[in-house]
């Protein structure tokens, strides 16, 4: 982990978001940065490890390079070998994610989310198949494959959690604050921006007047909630480890500011599914970080709240409005049953897979049955193991899990409930989303390399760490090059 690494990671996260918003950027130059990301990351890390370059480094940089190039091969329009393109693609991503000098202490607790991502990225591939190698659902799988696995399993290995808190949270706030002048001005121009509203008004509880529910820069309110949801939760998280974990605590003004505006943010947006999940994922921190020992409790009792929540909802004793959900989700677990098989219907959008068995129009809204309708049952399977496979796993081992990922993660397979976004994806949601898994996955592993136990805690101000005592995914603060505590 290197402060530059966390640095490139900030502007990725950016260029994330442009790439969801404006048309200036495309999801190609999204995932070239992965790479750029990645090369720097491998670079730092072997310099300040070994010293010289090393056969592992050397083995990354040639894979990094394949990547690249049959990603250039795809987007000129391929060399009209279509499934050996995409089995290349399978191959050489997947040798990529292996190629890492703790794969043994690392590939025992990985193993099933390995998997699991091979199998939906497998199957997605396979589908891919039916489309030109430029065009864009033929060149979405790909693209979504690398940016899946990246954060799955190596981002969490090079780039800091602390980095991902600070970044989620500084980035929504710096979003929500370019949008609430929409609040007041209506709609509005910046750079390269289109700040809107949306249809409908909210009433805030200490003022007399009706505000607009916003979708700041983003096609519809859910979207930005996607957004800002993650960001309360980041924010959240950093202001605690300042305050309790930092020798300046005065430092944790900044993400308290960041957590007060992208609140404002969340409700702003009306998005009833992110402000239940944000308040899942910061319940779940809060009493987490009090006591370890609390976790498999904490994540029991909201597997059985939230469900319980639907139900009541759905019988009417909750006066809340499914906005149709219930009819969505009857229709597509029908088209799923009916249609969708072992593998699944392919890139199809969820509104015409749905609509035979729809009165009126309308998305699936939930991730699960959006894979499974894509994906099927195959595909389904291994994007729930990926999910709760991992909170199960988290639970099992709340000893040495990261809380605030795990939080977080909780959080979101909360959230794809309600929409119907997934991880499979480019947006920035759905990176937020993986890297949470990921960064559980992490510190899940077994021991690193070097062999030491993954028990170990230090405290920030105990002796100087080094490689030896840092097991990677876990939340690290930095005071100098080296790496200081696992906290």
């Amino acid at each position: 982990m290197d402060r530059l690494t966390d640095i490139l990671f900030a502007m990725t996260v950016l260029l994330a978001v442009l790439a969801a918003t404006t048309e200036q950027f495309s999801s190609v130059h999204l995932v070239l940065m992965y790479l750029f990301l990645i090369a720097i990351a491998f670079n730092q890390y072997d310099s300040r490890i070994h010293g010289d370059i090393s056969p592992l480094f050397s083995l990354q940089v040639g894979l990094t390079f394949g990547l690249g190039t049959i990603l250039i091969i795809l987007v000129v329009g391929g060399l009209g070998f279509r499934r050996l393109e995409l089995l290349a693609v399978f191959f050489v991503l997947f040798a990529f994610v292996l190629a890492r000098d703790d794969l043994v202490g690392f590939l025992p607790t990985a193993a099933p989310y390995l998997g699991a991502a091979a199998a939906v990225t497998g199957i997605f591939l396979f589908h891919a198949q039916e489309f030109g190698s430029g065009s864009g659902l033929g060149l979405f799988p790909v693209f979504a494959a690398i940016v899946l696995a990246f954060n799955l399993f190596v981002l969490p290995r090079y780039v800091s959690a602390d980095a991902v808190y600070w970044t989620v949270a500084t980035v929504t706030a710096g979003i929500t604050a370019m949008s609430l002048p929409a609040v007041i001005y209506g709609d509005f121009s910046l750079w390269i921006f289109e700040v809107r509203t949306w249809t409908g008004s909210l009433s805030p509880p200490l003022l007399d007047r009706e505000v607009p529910i916003v979708r700041s820069i983003f096609a519809n309110p859910n979207t930005f909630g996607l957004l800002v949801f993650p960001g309360v939760v980041a924010s959240a998280v950093t202001a605690h480890r300042t305050v309790t974990r930092s020798s300046y605590p005065l430092l944790a003004t900044v993400p308290l500011g960041c957590l007060g505006l992208t609140a404002i943010g969340l409700y702003l947006s009306n998005s009833r599914a992110s402000m239940l999940a944000a308040a899942v994922a910061v319940g779940v921190y809060a009493l987490a970080v009090t006591n370890r020992r609390l976790i498999p409790a904490i994540v029991v009792g909201v597997s059985l709240l939230v469900p319980l929540f639907l139900t009541l909802v759905y019988v009417g004793v909750l006066p809340i409005d499914p906005a149709h959900r219930f009819t969505l989700w009857r229709a597509g677990v029908d088209a799923m049953r009916h249609d969708s098989g072992l593998l699944g219907q392919g890139l199809v959008g969820t509104g015409a897979a749905i609509e035979p068995y729809l009165d009126d129009g309308g998305s699936v809204h939930s991730s699960y049955l959006s894979i499974g309708i894509r994906a099927g049952l195959l595909g389904g399977l291994a994007y729930c193991v990926l999910v709760f496979g991992s909170l199960i796993h988290g639970v099992a081992g709340y000893r040495r899990v990261n809380v605030g990922m795990l939080a977080l993660a909780t959080g979101f397979a909360v959230h794809q409930l309600f929409e119907g976004y997934t991880l499979f994806s480019l947006g920035p949601g759905s990176i937020f989303g993986a890297l949470a898994i990921g960064y559980v996955i992490a510190s899940l592993a077994g021991e690193p390399a070097i062999g030491v136990s993954n028990e170990t805690e230090h405290r920030v101000g105990s002796e100087r760490a080094t490689r030896e005592n840092v097991r990677y995914g876990s939340d690290v603060q930095y005071r100098t090059e080296n790496h200081n505590d696992r906290l």
